[in-house]
């Protein structure tokens, strides 16, 4: 038998968007000129260690367990600025991520991720800071579930200290609604069980650390000053899920987009959102196109029909770039005779006979 009941997951992910000219009479917006976007991520989870408890509960039967994961990310972000050199931003963290499945209705979630931001355009520091997040998740069954926790988040171009709380309406292996702020709001709709189709909202962002080399920081002494952002992407996406890999690309408008520039030094001793601000613009809404690639590594325990593994999967897909629950099995609409036995195919080694 596997030793986990979740898959290696290795994340390929393409993000763009068109430069648009900045408007503003503000001389840095007349020194950058344009704005648009160029990223890409790599992030993968690997679990460590899972453990079954058995006997929690004198009068039932359910069995909980814990798992354990590396998890890690790399982003590589182009901001496009036309009227200046060209910077790129990379983001590099290793983290822990802790699941508890009580066996019975709950599941608890924890996720630390330390980080370091820099730009490698040019000779600059490093700047470190960690993200993380603890959400409880109720099923009160299949089809409904709540969440309620804490999250220190950069999605919106800040460190924010932020509530989390979720709902979703629908089984996860059928068609769902899902708000999860401050994260996403998705209707699933799969087709069969190779084709999903999703509407979603979500924000997309980040703090990072953009060296000082054009001189759009005034002070002069200033190496690095601390590049944010925001927006609100809004649209479809449709995956194909093959055996081993999973393809996917998604369409749409982004919109409340938001660039502002820190001063690193002002800043220094701020506790929670930083307020000092050399520039701020709010650039033109735009399409955006998005392409990735998901790869299940190794094997794992059949998952079928377990209510808190389908759970504690997408709390898993709740964190970062979506994977959109790449380990769920969803049911084809015609039922073939094994398919019972062929959702527990993977708990066989077959040359054992």
């Amino acid at each position: 038998m596997p030793k986990h009941y979740f898959n290696s997951i290795i994340l390929v992910d393409n993000y763009n968007k068109p430069e648009k000219k900045l408007d503003t009479l503000d001389n840095i917006s007349e020194q950058l000129k344009t704005y648009g976007i160029r990223q890409r991520n790599i992030n993968f989870q690997i679990p460590i260690l899972t453990r079954d408890i058995k006997g929690l509960y004198a009068d039932s039967n359910a069995v909980g367990n814990t798992h354990l994961f590396i998890t890690g990310t790399f982003m590589s972000l182009q901001p496009r600025f036309s009227g200046i050199n060209e910077h790129r931003l990379v983001k590099r963290g290793i983290g822990l991520r802790y699941i508890y499945n009580t066996g019975l209705k709950g599941v608890w979630f924890f996720d630390v991720s330390p980080f370091v931001t820099r730009d490698v355009s040019f000779k600059s520091r490093g700047y470190a800071r960690i993200a993380s997040t603890v959400v409880y998740s109720y099923n009160f069954s299949e089809r409904f579930n709540l969440r309620g926790g804490l999250t220190k988040s950069f999605l919106w171009g800040n460190r924010l200290y932020l509530p989390f709380i979720g709902v979703r309406f629908g089984r996860l292996d059928k068609i769902n609604i899902s708000i999860q702020f401050p994260r996403s709001i998705n209707i699933n709709l799969p087709v069969n069980n190779k084709i999903i189709f999703s509407l979603f909202s979500k924000p997309q962002g980040g703090m990072f650390s953009f060296a000082n080399n054009d001189s759009l920081y005034y002070n002069k002494n200033s190496t690095t000053f601390h590049f944010t952002r925001y927006e609100l992407n809004t649209g479809f996406r449709f995956d194909l899920r093959l055996k081993r890999i999973n393809l996917y690309t998604g369409l749409g408008f982004s919109t409340r987009n938001n660039i502002t520039f820190y001063s690193e030094n002002r800043n220094k001793n701020t506790t929670g959102t930083y307020r000092t601000y050399f520039y701020k613009e709010n650039p033109a809404a735009s399409l955006f196109l998005n392409l990735g690639l998901v790869f299940k590594l190794g094997k794992a325990r059949s998952i079928f029909n377990s209510r808190n593994l389908y759970d504690a999967n997408d709390l898993n897909n709740s964190e970062g770039v979506s994977n959109n629950n790449a380990q769920i099995p969803i049911s084809p609409k015609k039922l073939s005779k094994n398919y019972n036995i062929e959702s527990i195919q993977d708990l066989i080694d077959y040359t054992d006979f």
